[in-house]
């Protein structure tokens, strides 16, 4: 969490592009001037969905967030006594016993290494992990007759993700002969096995460790949480955070509340709910969590860095970019100080910077951080290292807002090749290329080009992620808006009824993502002239952001954007200028209640 996440997110966002003519005025006073002033119609604007992190449009960076070890990974039945028992299966197997037991503290750093027992909100960068270059240091110090267990990890760490399934095969093999004490050793084959389809971008593989594990894991939180995070990059949110609850009760009990484990245990939970949209939920155990790593690890800790970026992204997701902006800096500054200005790490953290920036439309200060970003990863990776890639794709994000579109096709397609030669042309980093390279034609007008491209990223989501995940449901969304710009309305429609399903099942019915959705749904509906069938949907729209605007206490971006759709939609279907007011006022009587207030200067 360096490890890639999840773009970010990767942190998860998925926003409305609508760019209206009217400026989006800030508050809830938009709502206000809308009563009062001539309006245009914002209904015909684009609407590309894009997600951060899990999406397809712009990827943030940050390993960390992605997954990073959390503490001990050993199984917790008894790590020490299990790891001893493949080292048996091992030598039964014809290794060196001396050899062996010589590695068993470099096995058990690189099982540590290897964990995903916690998850970061440090970036939104991508969802399917790598391993850190910690674990492939680790790796490099195990030696060839070091038996099939600690050459399965190293295979993990190194990427040959063929290669350790057939390692653990033969461990699996060798342990069938043994049985005592066997369900030790047999929970960490499946970890193992679990990590390396998560690695390997199978996610939905990975699944199915989770069933056997569950009766292997009893009070052990840190089974327990290997199997949420599993949950969680596979969107099963409501299984991941019961999982996720069970273990913070279990630490809080057993550790004490102020234990570094319960830390851990909030920020997954945390970043649950910020995926979720539950940013209310997330910032308090963000809030703890900080003040737990704080006081136990000192406030100069790199643990501590991440995270103040980790709130920093809550205040950032609810528009409160001068209050996440002394986090992220102090964050930076902090890993400068722990790792040297030329770190990965510190890669990391300009990167989440350089994204505030870009979000408060100051290109100026983000670009220079970006391009270090870039060469930080390039000098301390290799230049055809995924996280170069990732890079490379934002710096060209940058570029196409600022107009300079060669610049930036020609690093996105760098991005694509880097991805497609080190992780493989099925890997789901390489849907998020082909997405980001087809959403740059389509803006450029060429659709021919831009359509092959979103279909082969929907064909290797489908078979990576499955068919319900809500990174399928933005390249359904993306290839339906380019076949509305094409005609073929009677293709688009059902996609974008797929994608509301997707919405809904994955972040509940409440969710933001959910309202973009039912807009592009609505949308449709509107161009062919079914306005009866669009109404229901702008005006679900419009609940959503202004249950987020309560929840959080800040405006929804996009809450004016729905105001406009809405009402425009109304006066179209015959409805008075009163009429319309009168609905508002019944979606919002609270609101209109302040702001009558507030005008009246009381």
């Amino acid at each position: 969490m360096v490890e890639w996440f999840n773009n970010l997110t990767d942190a998860n966002k998925i926003a409305i592009v609508i760019p209206v003519g009217l400026a989006v005025i800030g508050g809830l006073f938009g709502l206000f001037k809308w009563l009062f002033s001539k309006r245009t119609d914002s209904s015909a604007q684009q609407k590309t969905i894009h997600q951060e992190g899990i999406g397809h449009t712009a990827t943030n960076i940050d390993g960390d967030k992605n997954i990073v070890a959390g503490g001990d990974v050993s199984t917790g039945i008894d790590g020490d006594l299990a790891l001893k028992q493949l080292v048996t299966v091992s030598k039964e197997a014809g290794q060196s016993e001396e050899i062996i037991k010589n590695q068993q503290k470099t096995i058990k750093q690189l099982e540590e290494q290897l964990s995903q027992s916690q998850i970061r909100a440090d970036t939104g960068l991508q969802q399917v992990p790598q391993p850190t270059q910690e674990a492939k240091d680790l790796a490099a110090h195990i030696e060839d007759d070091a038996g099939p267990y600690a050459l399965a990890l190293k295979a993990i760490a190194e990427g040959e993700n063929e290669k350790a399934d057939c390692l653990l095969d033969e461990t699996q093999q060798f342990l069938d002969t043994v049985q005592q004490r066997k369900d030790q050793a047999q929970a960490k084959i499946y970890l193992a096995r679990m990590q390396n389809a998560s690695y390997a971008g199978r996610p939905q593989d990975a699944l199915q460790y989770c069933d056997k594990l569950t009766i292997l894991a009893g009070k052990d939180s840190s089974i327990i949480n290997e199997m949420a995070v599993v949950y969680y990059k596979n969107a099963k949110y409501k299984e991941a955070e019961l999982l996720m609850q069970r273990a913070l009760k279990i630490d809080e009990a057993s550790l004490g509340k102020d234990h570094l484990d319960v830390a851990t245990d909030l920020n997954n939970l945390a970043q649950l709910y910020q995926e979720t949209g539950r940013l209310k939920e997330a910032e308090p155990r963000y809030e703890r969590a900080l003040e737990i790593w704080e006081k136990s690890l000192g406030k100069d800790h790199y643990q501590v860095a991440t995270a103040l970026n980790n709130l920093a992204l809550v205040y950032q997701d609810t528009g409160r970019l001068k209050e996440a902006k002394p986090l992220m800096q102090r964050a930076l500054k902090i890993d400068e100080a722990s790792f040297g200005k030329d770190h990965h790490k510190v890669a990391i953290r300009l990167n989440n910077l350089a994204q505030l920036y870009k979000a408060a439309h100051h290109h100026k200060e983000a670009e220079p951080l970006m391009q270090r970003v870039v060469n930080i990863f390039e000098k301390s990776l290799g230049e055809n290292h995924p996280n170069v890639a990732t890079a490379l794709n934002n710096l060209a994000q940058l570029y196409k807002e600022t107009g300079r579109l060669k610049d930036a096709e020609s690093l996105m397609q760098r991005a694509l090749q880097i991805d497609e030669a080190s992780l493989g042309k099925d890997h789901p980093h390489v849907a998020i290329r082909l997405n980001n390279l087809a959403q740059l034609y389509k803006e450029t007008g060429r659709l021919k080009d831009a359509e092959p491209l979103m279909g082969r990223a929907l064909k290797i989501d489908e078979a990576s992620l499955g068919k319900d995940h809500p990174a399928v449901a933005t390249d359904l969304n993306n290839l339906a808006l380019l076949y509305q710009d094409t005609g073929r309305l009677k293709e688009a429609e059902p996609l974008m009824q797929r994608v509301v399903k997707i919405f809904e099942k994955s972040l509940g019915e409440k969710h933001p993502k959910v309202a973009t959705a039912l807009n592009n749904l609505a949308l449709l509906y509107k161009e062919t002239g079914r306005l009866k069938e669009a109404e229901p949907l702008m005006e679900r729209v419009l609940v959503i952001f202004l249950q987020f605007t309560r929840r959080t206490g800040h405006p929804h971006p996009h809450l004016q954007d729905a105001v406009n759709n809405y009402a425009n939609l109304l006066l179209q279907m015959g409805h008075s200028r009163n009429e319309v007011n009168n609905r508002l006022k019944r979606l919002a009587p609270d609101m209109f209640e302040s702001m009558d207030k507030q005008a009246k200067g009381q």
